[in-house]
């Protein structure tokens, strides 16, 4: 369970919640632009731009949840299980496995139309980072500041779809979301309106009536309508921290309370982190599920030469500022 979306204001920010079962360890990751990319059938990238995100970090392999590098590209991997379908090493493409898309696409793509280019060309294969971490079936929301696109790897082969709504989540295929939309277009922010029989006088009773049949609970399909119609409505921001603290209001909307969603191993399902980037500053916002002060990470030039991994933690504790009397 996840929700992402790219957002186009004073600035374009990107991110997504990972909405999971447990903690893999991730931690806020910088891999600069001399730290050398090893992939299993394609030639390593020894410089690239620098990608920054929230990662799991194996055997000195950044395993990126969602990133951007600093030329101003987004990508985020969302679960997609029972339709994503890997296949086997193809001739004439390049074949890159499924936790190695994110720095494939961001370590040589500066922006949306060269990600689509190269994507064409891309076949995404079933490998798996180790015996202990099996292959998780993915789709990809991918954007900048001219638009989205989505990437779903099914059993015909890879899908690119124009993602004019800018929010992906989870099953079932983009497609569906597509003409699930206009079950919910007469939803609106302002006041309802008496369309049911005009001669009579029916007033509403309460504020936000325009948005009734919003869906409010937590499956894909309803996440994917509540992002859409939070994103078209929120008022929008002139500054970088206002934009930031809009943006963390609109994923607040799909957010997953723990308890609220449970596995079929009756495990809680919760938002680990919700993440916003600016990808015109290359600065990187994120909350924890404990923690819902907003963090930053910002990393100056000097330090994005390097050809060591950065990582900072998320420091999962409550922050709470106790005030004093005046």
């Amino acid at each position: 369970m996840c929700t992402a979306v790219s957002d186009h204001g004073c600035c374009h920010l990107f991110g997504r919640t990972l909405d999971i079962e447990c903690s893999y360890g991730e931690v806020a990751t910088v891999t600069p632009r001399n730290f050398r990319l090893d992939f299993l059938h394609e030639k390593s990238v020894l410089t690239h731009p620098a990608i920054m995100g929230i990662a799991c970090i194996r055997h000195d392999v950044p395993l990126y949840y969602d990133a951007i590098n600093e030329t101003g590209l987004a990508v985020a991997g969302l679960n997609f299980p029972s339709n994503a379908v890997y296949h086997a090493p193809k001739c004439g493409m390049h074949n890159v496995a499924s936790f190695e898309l994110i720095p494939w696409i961001l370590s040589q793509c500066e922006t949306l139309p060269k990600a689509i280019k190269l994507l064409q060309s891309t076949n995404i294969t079933g490998d798996c980072v180790s015996a202990e971490m099996p292959a998780t079936p993915l789709h990809w929301i991918i954007a900048d500041k001219t638009g989205a696109v989505t990437v779903e790897s099914v059993a015909s082969g890879l899908a690119i779809y124009e993602n004019p709504f800018g929010v992906l989540t989870n099953n079932p295929t983009f497609p569906y979301h597509q003409t699930n939309i206009a079950n919910f277009m007469h939803l609106d922010s302002r006041p309802s309106q008496n369309n049911l029989c005009p001669k009579l006088e029916i007033t509403s009773y309460s504020r936000g009536m325009g948005a009734l049949g919003l869906p409010g609970d937590f499956s894909s399909s309803s996440r994917f309508v509540r992002a859409v119609f939070a994103k078209n409505h929120t008022a929008c921001a002139n500054t970088e921290r206002s934009a930031v603290g809009r943006f963390f209001h609109v994923m607040d909307s799909v957010c997953v309370p723990s308890g609220c969603v449970k596995t079929d191993e009756d495990k809680d399902v919760r938002t680990v982190y919700t993440s916003c980037a600016n990808t015109d500053t290359f600065t990187y916002y994120f909350t924890t599920y404990s923690n819902r002060r907003i963090r930053a990470v910002h990393v100056r030039d000097a330090r994005l030469d390097t050809r060591e991994l950065l990582s900072f933690p998320l420091q999962d504790d409550e922050d709470i500022l106790y005030l004093e009397p005046s």
